[in-house]
């Protein structure tokens, strides 16, 4: 199940979906999983969108680069 839900984050990420519409529809709604594995779940759809976001600098915050 975890990995099934790493794909459809990434598939609706992909497609430009809002983080806060995949963590409604995907992350809160993952009712079979425990608060940890929810969050963990949010935080790779956070991470995930943060790497691939073509809207911000190529830079992390407080890089040289």
């Amino acid at each position: 199940m975890w990995l099934e839900q790493q794909d459809e984050i990434v598939l609706r990420l992909d497609r430009g979906e809002s983080l806060a519409d995949v963590e409604a529809e995907l992350v809160d709604a993952a009712l079979a999983l425990n608060d940890d594995e929810r969050a963990a779940l949010w935080l790779f759809a956070w991470s995930y969108r943060r790497t691939n976001d073509t809207t911000t600098s190529k830079s992390w915050p407080g890089s040289h680069g």
